[in-house]
Order: structure tokens, then C-alpha cells, then sequence
């Protein structure tokens, strides 16, 4: 009798003993989840604001770059009597190829 007590309670016991290791398992991955998730937040966040620092310094040299290729095309159209129309109408590698440089 004292035999069939002691396994019932050693039976309880490692059923209890366990429960507690699956939930602290539990935990644990909820733990390392919630702070892979805050992770990429972080690295979202970064990501997007160097994408934005990234367009705003990229931008003004992209746009006076432009500009001023647009300008030397024109005047360089003038002095062969193209129209800007026809400068404007050639194929970017033509305008690459006779400037010798690259539009990145």
C-alpha cells in the first residue's frame, strides 16, 4: 500500500517537475522571439532612415549633375546646329559614349 502511495506521489511529482520545464521552455522562446522581433524593428528603423539619408545627399549632385549635362548638351547642340529636341531624343549610351561619362 505504502508502495502504490509512494509511486502515485513520484508520479505527480515528475508530471509537476514537468509541466514547470515546458513552460520555462515556453518562456524562454517567447523571450528570445520578443527580442528577435524588437531586433528587426531596430534594424528597420536604420534601414529606413539610411535609405533616407542615402536619397537626400544622393539627390541634390544626381539633380545638378543632370542639370548640368542637360546644359552642356544643349550648348554643345548649338554649336553643331542641333536642336535641343534632337539631343534630347539619343539613346543615353550614344550621350555616354560622346561625353565619356556615366549617369549612376
Amino acid at each position: 500500500m505504502y508502495f502504490r502511495f509512494g509511486a502515485a506521489l513520484v508520479l505527480a511529482v515528475l508530471v509537476a517537475v514537468s509541466g514547470i520545464a515546458l513552460e520555462k521552455r515556453c518562456l524562454t522562446l517567447r523571450r528570445a522571439l520578443a527580442r528577435e522581433h524588437y531586433r528587426y524593428e531596430v534594424l528597420r528603423d536604420l534601414y529606413a532612415r539610411q535609405r533616407l539619408q542615402t536619397q537626400q545627399l544622393g539627390a541634390p549632385a544626381r539633380l545638378l549633375d543632370a542639370l548640368e549635362n542637360e546644359r552642356r548638351e544643349v550648348i554643345a547642340g548649338k554649336a553643331t546646329g542641333k536642336s535641343h529636341a534632337e539631343v534630347a531624343r539619343r539613346p543615353a549610351i550614344v550621350a555616354e559614349h560622346e561625353t565619356g561619362t556615366r549617369d549612376y
